[in-house]
């Protein structure tokens, strides 16, 4: 299967190119229709379109694999190997015509997420990784290798990036979350993967987020890896199924959940 997720990443992303394009005609469109699911998140039919596009491709080149969604569900209990697929990453900002969002795919491989595929359609921006295949990031025709983690500041010199304070007030970590905000050089709230993009550019040193769900950071973790970074919870253990989780170079993640902690 290893073999095969690096052949497929190039058809892969060909795929999401057109799921792409598909997003992009509901975007900024006044056909839009927002509704709310039974958590009250907002869902559209873009969002059910390309998961149901994506699962058909899925199915149609790796037959009998399981898939988990964010709009058509699947768990992820049984298998140890399955495709992740988050159609609008960002549906909140996609709808009020924002671009922070992407289409994301993942696949956990015997226990182990190794590839991520990530396409900011509003931006045009593209980055993946797959076994044998370095974390790149392409733009238009033009592709680059994504940097590796550079050396981590001291956390008062450090940008750190969240999905919005929030997210974090309800939990028992609200006040280390304060403390860590309060001590950086920089915070911004860049919610959903268009956080993750600035911190693989090389621009954030952590991304932190609460209420996240196995979807949004299946594809982060297989970068993370790929990057020399980390994908841990607060408590410092890898995972990739939320709801809380640090983004980071090794030793900055320890920082940061020690204070989270805090």
């Amino acid at each position: 299967m290893l073999g095969s997720l690096t052949k497929m990443l190039s058809v892969l992303q060909k795929e999401t190119d057109v799921c792409a394009v598909l997003a992009l005609k509901y975007f900024r469109s006044t056909s839009l229709r927002v509704q709310r699911k039974a958590d009250r998140s907002p869902v559209t039919q873009a969002d059910r379109a390309i998961e149901a596009r994506l699962r058909r491709f899925l199915a149609r080149h790796f037959p009998g694999e399981h898939i988990v969604g964010e709009e058509f569900g699947g768990a992820a209990t049984a298998p140890d190997s399955y495709w992740t697929i988050d159609p609008i990453d960002g549906t909140r900002a996609f709808s009020r015509g924002l671009p922070f969002w992407g289409i994301m795919i993942g696949r956990v491989e015997r226990g182990r997420p190794t590839l991520g595929l990530i396409d900011y359609p509003a931006l045009g921006v593209t980055i993946a990784t797959a076994p044998g295949v370095p974390a790149y990031e392409r733009i238009g025709r033009t592709k680059r290798l994504l940097p590796r983690v550079p050396k981590p500041p001291a956390v008062k010199d450090a940008v750190i990036l969240h999905g919005g304070a929030s997210w974090w007030g309800q939990t028992r970590y609200a006040k280390g979350f304060n403390r860590l905000i309060q001590s950086c050089y920089l915070e911004r709230a860049y919610g959903d993967c268009y956080g993750y993009l600035w911190a693989l550019r090389g621009h954030a040193d952590a991304v932190i987020d609460n209420g996240v769900k196995i979807w949004d950071m299946v594809p982060l973790a297989a970068l993370a890896h790929a990057t020399g970074r980390v994908l841990v919870n607060v408590s410092g253990q890898p995972s990739w199924t939320g709801p809380d989780t640090v983004f980071a170079a090794p030793t900055f993640a320890r920082k940061v959940c020690r204070i989270l902690r805090s």
